[in-house]
């Protein structure tokens, strides 16, 4: 009830209000009221590790392209369309003379230069400078120290003219170019802010449709203003979002009811209370949820380096009955990483997850097989791990699931449950300071690739101890020489795919996730991807 009182005072009581000259006879402001799962991780966009912090930095930054409501990239801070080489390896982009930073100050080509070699750069550590890999000329040698940082094939040619140079031609270019790591950053003002920078609202300048108040880096609220500074801000509808963090369904259930949130997600029984009302919606989404198993790290393995282990956990968990009974949200049972609906067989047209099928069956019995057969590998007749979750309603019901099913079917597992905030959770993933970790990954763009390449060797989202030469060759290749050979390249990402998960268990696959939830019909162009950050530059409302 404490907790409930203090959101209903934090959450604003109308979708409008005066405008805060004072003026009775203006117009009224527009103002949206939206629930977010935690405090925001982080906001840089070089630093950026994490689906949540993605949503909340496209709402505020831009790049040279951003998805339109169809999801296809079109034109942002760059004027026109670039002028191609020959060989699709060299592209030119004039950046718009009406780009402005939040101060005023213009976006120009050296604010992309200075962005995309601080990623690349050994030093920064960003968990996402691997997207330049394979793509950007010279940053996969950058990456590793080979080769200095002022070697990366992108050039500010002057002010509002960047030159940037592939390894290959790559079909997917435009789309990686609408990710956070693409974006640019003012390089006078990120130095002079130094480890300031990003930490909180007064320490960051923004380029896109909105600008963030009142967010100090740990809040639990925190405001998105329409940016006056921003190019296309006649396209921007309403005047500002209101966030509140909202853990659980009921909260956000009674705050929606009472006109104080404008769209919640429902899962559980929330759904079947809500799913005749005219207000509820449902969408499949391009996430995919699993777990992650730690398999050691620093020289060191752990009891989940046993590959017997990994596939009985894999076989023992039915996962069916956790989706409709807690999710009950659309949310569909996957045996893959790669979600089903993303991407299609160049030659046939055959979906990616149906070609490679179900990788991974619920079987007790055999589970029970690999079970004992890693055990006495081990030389233990007994494993003990702890599994770290989001302290949200729904992960936590689902941890206690997989706690109930997993100590249920594999005789001697005893597994404890540490819940902890969202950011504390992506942390230890990030950090890999887990055992067992609920976790899940929704793309950056439309293709297979953004889902395989976190586990390469050493890539910022593997943090399993996984490690395979041929792994890497299959997923690195479709980035580089199999780019311009479709067929090849598709099946060179089956293959990869089918060692992660059927080969060598590294992760659990659980589900896809599906969206069912509450938004009232005045809520316009809220828009949001099966893959990609959600994107609010066009909504709106319209009483």
């Amino acid at each position: 009830m404490v907790t409930l009182v203090l959101l209903l005072a934090a959450c604003s009581n109308n979708q409008t209000s005066e405008t805060s000259d004072g003026d009775q006879g203006g117009e009224e402001e527009k103002v949206l009221q939206l629930s977010a799962p935690g405090e925001i991780p982080g906001l840089d966009p070089t630093m950026a590790d994490n689906d949540f912090s993605f949503d909340m930095i496209n709402q505020v930054f831009e790049g040279l392209y951003r998805l339109d409501k169809e999801g296809k990239p079109e034109l942002a801070l760059a004027a026109e369309e670039p002028e191609v080489s020959e060989d699709g390896r060299i592209y030119t982009f004039t950046i718009r003379e009406d780009a402005k930073w939040s101060d005023g100050s213009a976006v120009t080509a050296g604010d992309f230069e200075y962005a995309w070699k601080k990623a690349v750069n050994p030093d920064t550590a960003a968990a996402y400078g691997p997207q330049f890999e394979e793509i950007v000329a010279n940053a996969s040698e950058i990456l590793v120290g080979d080769k200095p940082v002022d070697d990366l094939g992108v050039e500010a040619l002057d002010e509002h003219t960047l030159k940037v140079t592939l390894e290959n031609p790559v079909p997917f270019f435009k789309e990686l170019l609408t990710t956070a790591i693409f974006f640019p950053q003012p390089e006078d003002f990120v130095e002079k802010q130094g480890e300031a920078y990003a930490r909180d609202s007064e320490h960051i300048l923004f380029n896109g449709p909105f600008v963030m108040e009142d967010w100090s880096g740990t809040d639990t609220s925190w405001t998105f203003q329409k940016n006056d500074q921003y190019w296309d801000k006649q396209a921007v509808n309403v005047d500002k979002i209101e966030m509140n963090v909202v853990k659980d369904t009921s909260t956000a259930v009674n705050l929606y009811k009472k006109d104080q949130l404008d769209r919640i997600e429902l899962t559980g029984e929330y759904v079947d209370e809500y799913k005749e009302s005219e207000e509820y919606h449902t969408f499949l989404t391009g996430a995919t949820s699993y777990l992650k198993m730690n398999q050691g790290k620093d020289g060191e393995t752990t009891d989940l380096a046993n590959l017997h282990i990994r596939k009985a956990i894999n076989m023992a968990l039915d996962k069916q009955k956790m989706v409709d009974t807690i999710l009950n949200n659309g949310s569909i049972v996957v045996n893959g990483n790669v979600p089903k609906g993303l991407a299609e067989n160049p030659e046939t047209g055959e979906d990616f997850r149906v070609e490679n099928g179900d990788l991974v069956e619920y079987d007790v019995e055999q589970a029970k097989d690999e079970w004992q057969q890693g055990l006495d590998e081990l030389g233990k007749d007994k494993l003990e791990f702890t599994l770290t979750t989001s302290d949200s309603g729904t992960s936590k019901q689902f941890a206690e699931n997989l706690k109930y099913q997993l100590e249920s079917n594999l005789p001697g597992m005893t597994l404890n449950v540490k819940s902890v905030p969202p950011k504390a959770s992506i942390s230890a993933n990030v950090n890999q300071e887990y055992e067992l970790i609920l976790t899940g990954w929704n793309g950056d763009y439309q293709d297979p690739l953004t889902y395989l390449n976190l586990f390469i060797t050493d890539s910022p989202g593997n943090h399993t101890g996984y490690s395979n030469e041929e792994y890497d060759r299959l997923v690195l290749g479709a980035k580089s020489d199999l780019a311009n050979k479709p067929q090849e390249r598709w099946d060179a990402l089956l293959k990869a795919e089918r060692m992660l998960i059927e080969d060598s268990a590294v992760l659990v696959p659980l589900y896809q996730k599906g969206s069912a939830y509450l938004q009232q019909d005045y809520v316009k162009d809220l828009i949001t991807y099966q893959v990609s950050a959600d994107n609010y530059k066009w909504v709106d409302i319209e009483k």
